[in-house]
């Protein structure tokens, strides 16, 4: 599994929005029982703060050389931040719970992909649709059905419209601007396997 880590989502912030987040995180990363040894001490963290919120409010007059001060402030300000996002990760060594104590958030596993068992395309002709279906070791051939799919949530019966022998076909006359559901089973020398489950779209 993905070590969960700190994020540096808060470069991306507005420049309220960041300062919001680094008076919070300075708050919670005073917990001396949590992170009994900062990187930079927190009276020097709380300066750099003070300083860019101080850069902040002078440039609202607009002045371009306030506003250039105000980004040199952000930046030093970023830059401690980020040291402290990597001090936090070693303290939590994949402690979610230890990371959000800090104010920063924590990254997520990742989520396992999972294939579709069948995917649809626009054909290059209206009134034509491409289904590709996942392939299935030992299949002799694969049965596609369609329905069509209508406004009040009714459905028709469904309708086999293939018969192949490979795992992708072309499902043509179609109706343009309708919904059509698709689904397909693959047959193997153990008998019909479950249909997939219907995947929908509105043919062009």
């Amino acid at each position: 599994m993905k070590k969960i880590t700190t994020l540096l989502d808060f470069i991306g912030y507005s420049v309220n929005d960041k300062l919001a987040f680094y008076k919070y995180s300075a708050i919670q990363l005073a917990d001396a029982l949590v992170f009994p040894m900062l990187p930079v001490p927190l009276a020097t963290i709380n300066l750099i703060i003070d300083d860019f919120e101080q850069a902040v409010l002078a440039a609202k007059d607009g002045a371009r050389s306030l506003n250039s001060e105000m980004h040199d402030k952000e930046k030093i300000a970023d830059d401690l931040f980020r040291t402290l996002a990597l001090y936090v990760n070693k303290v939590a060594d994949g402690d979610v719970t230890i990371i959000l104590k800090s104010g920063f958030h924590a990254s997520h596993q990742p989520i396992p992909f999972e294939k579709q068992a069948i995917a649809l395309t626009h054909a290059e002709h209206s009134g034509s649709v491409n289904v590709v279906m996942k392939a299935v070791v030992g299949a002799v051939v694969y049965r596609v059905k369609f329905r069509i799919k209508v406004a009040t949530g009714a459905v028709n019966a469904w309708v086999e419209a293939e018969i192949t022998t490979v795992a992708h076909c072309l499902i043509d006359n179609l109706t343009p601007g309708s919904t059509y559901e698709f689904i397909f089973a693959s047959v193997t020398s153990s008998g019909t396997s479950d249909y997939s489950e219907p995947l929908s779209i509105i043919v062009v």
